[in-house]
C-alpha cells in the first residue's frame, strides 16, 4: 500500500522520528564534549590562579599548552580548605570547589561555607591565593587575590564576571582596575584589627585599605567591595592574624 505523504499521520510520524534523531545526536555530542569542557574550565581556573600569583599574565598563560599549565600548577601549589573559623577541613580538595557555586549554595547557611586557598611557591616567591565570589549588577562576580609571604599584603589580583555591562562593570577584569590593588601596598589587617580592602566612590581616603570605584559601575563596584570585606575573615583566622 502506498504511503500518503500528505497525510497528517505521516507528517506527525516524520516529525517525531526527526526529533528523536536530533535529540539523540545532541545528547551524544554533549556527552562526548563534556570531558573537554571540564578540562577547559579547569585549565582556565589554573590560569587565573597562576596569574594572581604573578607567575605570568593571563594572555601569556592562554598561549601555553594545557598540559604545561597543569604541570606548572601542580609543581607550584599546595592547598588547604578552611571552615568559617579558620580550621582546616580534612579531606576536602580545594581545586574541586567551584567558588561561585559554593557562594550561591551557602548564602542562607554561611556557617557551612568552605574556604579554599592555594599556597604558591616558585623561584623563591611565596603567595597565598584566595578565591572568592559575590554579586555584580547582572550576575556573579569572582576573584583570586594573592597575599604575600606575610599573608596580609595584596600582591596580585584577578577578577572576572559572568555578565557585567561591557565598558562599565566588565572593567573589574581590566588591568587599570586590578593594578590599583597592587601599585601601592594594600593590606587586610591594620595591626590586630580586620579592615580588608574596600572599593569607594568620591576619592580614596585610606590608601592602604581602599581603591577607587569604577565610574558608571556603582553596583558592580559595591559588589567587589562587599566580596572583599566578607571574604578574608576565615583566612586571617587560619593564618593566625585574627583571633578565632
Amino acid at each position: 500500500m502506498a504511503i500518503n505523504k500528505n497525510s497528517t499521520g505521516y507528517t506527525m510520524t516524520f516529525a517525531v522520528i526527526l526529533v528523536i534523531i536530533c535529540g539523540a545526536g545532541l545528547a551524544l555530542l554533549a556527552t562526548s564534549l563534556k570531558k573537554l569542557q571540564q578540562a577547559n574550565v579547569a585549565n582556565e581556573k589554573r590560569q587565573f590562579i597562576l596569574a594572581a600569583a604573578g607567575y605570568a599574565s593571563i594572555d601569556s598563560l592562554k598561549k601555553m599548552e594545557m598540559t604545561d599549565v597543569e604541570k606548572i600548577f601542580d609543581d607550584s601549589f599546595t592547598e588547604d580548605v578552611y571552615d568559617k573559623d579558620g580550621n582546616v577541613i580534612e579531606g576536602d580538595i580545594a581545586f574541586s570547589i567551584d567558588i561561585v557555586k559554593e557562594y550561591k549554595a551557602t548564602k542562607r547557611s554561611i556557617d557551612l561555607r568552605r574556604y579554599p586557598v592555594f599556597h604558591y611557591s616558585n623561584a623563591g616567591v611565596e603567595r597565598h591565593i584566595i578565591p572568592m565570589a559575590g554579586n555584580g549588577l547582572w550576575g556573579p562576580i569572582w576573584g583570586f587575590i594573592a597575599l604575600g609571604k606575610d599573608m596580609n599584603t595584596i600582591e596580585g589580583v584577578v577578577f572576572d564576571h559572568k555578565s557585567e555591562t561591557p565598558g562599565l562593570g566588565s572593567k573589574i577584569a581590566d588591568d587599570a582596575f586590578t593594578r590599583m590593588f597592587t601599585e601601592s601596598p594594600k593590606t587586610i589587617m591594620d595591626g590586630s584589627k580586620y579592615v580588608s580592602v574596600n572599593v569607594v566612590k568620591g576619592g580614596v581616603k585610606n590608601p592602604e585599605h581602599e581603591v577607587d570605584a569604577i565610574a558608571g559601575a556603582t553596583i558592580t563596584s559595591n559588589g567587589v567591595g562587599a566580596m572583599l570585606r566578607g571574604g578574608f575573615t576565615p583566612y586571617m583566622k587560619a593564618f593566625g592574624l585574627l583571633k578565632k
